[in-house]
This record gives structure tokens, C-alpha cells and sequence, in this order.
């Protein structure tokens, strides 16, 4: 009796696992994936405010079209499909994402067949950041109407750290905006854009011109080389600004990576005009800011992470500027809890050239790898 019970259950355990693949089969006859289909590169997503997200691509060659899905979940359990018809295409408005929630976007090419639709396999993915306005220190900020974009690498090594790169300036009103130097609304200690004894500072100025080039498109032309750089190299990359406006004063930029990287990288030109080379901005030894959270759990991790991208400039060719830095309080630094530095990778008379800019981000990407 026993034994025929036990044949009986064991019967009806293959049954079912016979039907799971049966339906397994039949879901993958729907959906032919093709190692052979190249897999488009998503290049840059942007959103302005509420407005449509863009997304561009580069294109991939002998294929029927791509397919583009977002969700706000990291799984795509609740995504939404939109097909784009055309090899040529590399852009594509999407409308209906949410704006409160982060959304997270991919895209694979497909070929038409006798036989079906073959697919590629899917993108490395990219999410869109809201603001978070329960985020530390995110209500001390003026402006941050803006998300950020955080860019996944698809190396088969992924290192698992996240770089936050952000091209300073390019915030159109951010000067007529005052946020608090120090999150405790104590005074500045040291001179800079903002002078000593001050308790508010300009949310975000408009920056200096390079070679007659505005500083903001400067510094996002160094922060797109870098981009590349570390995605290549197993690298996470959020990007702060990818445009020649962001809504995103400094603190905001500081809170965004904070929550959402493992270091901050903000890119400058200083004001000079004598082409003195690059240096990196120090936590000053000035000992009630270094007692003051959070730069007293963080000081030393900002001023290590400085060091080590002025000695992979240094390396990679790059001018430096005396010893490689000056010690200023900066919002950045204090208002960061994860490693942070600002750079100055030059001043108003350094080369903009294609070769000298690729040859400055290729100085910070060796700092960084150093770094870890």
C-alpha cells in the first residue's frame, strides 16, 4: 500500500515538473533571444523637471528596430514596453514615467524573421533619481527640481562601486538663491567664492569662462570622458548634470551623492588666468570644522581621495599646480558623508583642446582606481 502511494505522489511530482517546462518552452518559442544581435548602447537619459525623458542610443547596425522598457521597479516586474521601428533611430521621447518615483530604463535591439521577432539581450540599465526630501540634509537645499541619472557599466567584472561625477555649475538662477554654508549654520572658516565669517553662501554660481568657453560646458566635457572611462572599466557612474542646465544647487548635488554613490567628484576650472595647472581643494586644519559632522567622520577620506586623483593627473601628463592643492570650506565637503573631493583641473587659460580634456579625465580615472 505504501509503496503504491509513494509511485502514485512520485508520478504526480514528474507530471507537474514535465509542465513547468512545457510552459517554460513555450514562453521562450515566444521570445527568440539571439547572442548574435548586437545590444544597443544607451548613451545619455535626461529629464527636465516633470517634462518628457529623453533617451539616446548609439546605432547598432543590421536590425529591425529596439524595444525600450522602463520601471519603477529594479526588476522590471511592473515595466512598460515601447518599441522603436528603424535601425537608424537613436533617440525616442518617453512619456508617462513617474515622477516621484525613480525609474529604472533598458532597451535591446530585434530583427524580423519568417520565424519571429529575435531579440538581442537587454542593456545594462539606467535609473533616473528623484529627489528624496527625507534624504540628510536635503531640506537645507534651495533647488532640486532636477533628477540625476545613474548609469550601470555592462563589463562583465563589475566592480560594484558607484562614481558621482558632477560638472560644476550649469544651474541658470542658482545665484539668486542663499543656502547655509555648514549644516549646523555655524560660520565659514576660510576665504573662497564666499568670504570667512560667512553663514550663507550662493546656492550655485554661473563659474568663469575657459579659453572663452563657458566653465560649466567645460567641466560637462571632462565629465563626459570620464563617464566613458569608468563605465568601460567595471565602474557604476551617476551623473549629475549631463546638460548645460541642471536644477540641482551644490547642496543638492552633495545630498544626491550621498545617497546614491560610494565617492563625489566634482569637476572646476579655477578663476586664474596664469594656466597654473591642477590642484585639489583640502579640508583646512581648522579645528572646529574638523570637529563638525560630517566632516569630522569624512575629512580624511576627502583629502586622501584628492591626493591620490593630483598624483594620477600627475601621471597621465596633466599640469599641477604647485603641490596639488589649497584647504578651503567648501559646501561640498561639508555637507559630504561618503569620499569627496572638488577639482580644479585648471584655470581660464588651459587648453579645451579634445586631446588635453581626454588627457585630464584619464588623469582623475587613474586617481580613482588608486583610490580603490
Amino acid at each position: 500500500m505504501r509503496k503504491r502511494l509513494f509511485l502514485a505522489f512520485l508520478c504526480c511530482v514528474i507530471a507537474v515538473m514535465n509542465l513547468t517546462v512545457v510552459i517554460t518552452a513555450q514562453e521562450t518559442e515566444k521570445e527568440m533571444v539571439s547572442a548574435d544581435l548586437p545590444v544597443p548602447k544607451i548613451c545619455k537619459v535626461t529629464r527636465k523637471g516633470k517634462g518628457k525623458t529623453s533617451i539616446k542610443w548609439e546605432k547598432t547596425g543590421k536590425i529591425s528596430g529596439y524595444q525600450i522598457q522602463y520601471a519603477t521597479d529594479s526588476q522590471y516586474a511592473d515595466a512598460k514596453t515601447v518599441t522603436v521601428a528603424g535601425a537608424d533611430k537613436t533617440s525616442k521621447a518617453l512619456s508617462g514615467l513617474s515622477v516621484k518615483k525613480d525609474t529604472y530604463i533598458r532597451m535591446r535591439s530585434y530583427k524580423n524573421t519568417d520565424s519571429g521577432n529575435i531579440f538581442s539581450r537587454w542593456s545594462a540599465k539606467v535609473k533616473i533619481i528623484v529627489w528624496n526630501n527625507s534624504w540628510k540634509y536635503a531640506k537645507k537645499s534651495k533647488i532640486h527640481s532636477d533628477p540625476a541619472v545613474l548609469y550601470y557599466t555592462d563589463s562583465p567584472n563589475p566592480k560594484n562601486i558607484t562614481i558621482a561625477i558632477n560638472a560644476g555649475h550649469g544651474c541658470k538662477g542658482g545665484s539668486s538663491k542663499k543656502t547655509l554654508c555648514h549644516p549646523d549654520g555655524s560660520k565659514k572658516v576660510t576665504g573662497g567664492s564666499t568670504g570667512k565669517g560667512a553663514k550663507y553662501a550662493t546656492a550655485i554660481n554661473e563659474g568663469t569662462t575657459v579659453k572663452g568657453m563657458s566653465e560649466a560646458a567645460a567641466n560637462l566635457k571632462v565629465a563626459q570622458k570620464l563617464k566613458e572611462k569608468l563605465l568601460s572599466a567595471g565602474y557604476h557612474v551617476l551623473m549629475i548634470r549631463q546638460d548645460s542646465d541642471a536644477q540641482l544647487d551644490n547642496i543638492a548635488r552633495t545630498v544626491i551623492a550621498n545617497n546614491n554613490a560610494d565617492c563625489h567628484i566634482a569637476i572646476h576650472f579655477d578663476s586664474t588666468s596664469s594656466n597654473k595647472g591642477a590642484f585639489c581643494i583640502r579640508v583646512p586644519k581648522v579645528s572646529s570644522y574638523r570637529k563638525m559632522e560630517p566632516v569630522k567622520s569624512n575629512w580624511k577620506k576627502h583629502n586622501l581621495l584628492g591626493t591620490k586623483i593630483i598624483k594620477g593627473m600627475k601621471s597621465a601628463g596633466v599640469k599641477i599646480w604647485k603641490k596639488g592643492s589649497m584647504a578651503l570650506d567648501l559646501t561640498q565637503t561639508s555637507y559630504s558623508t561618503i569620499a569627496s573631493v572638488d577639482l580644479e583641473v585648471g584655470d581660464r587659460k588651459t587648453s579645451t583642446s579634445d586631446k588635453n580634456l581626454s588627457r585630464i579625465a584619464k588623469g582623475i580615472f587613474k586617481g580613482i582606481e588608486n583610490y580603490y
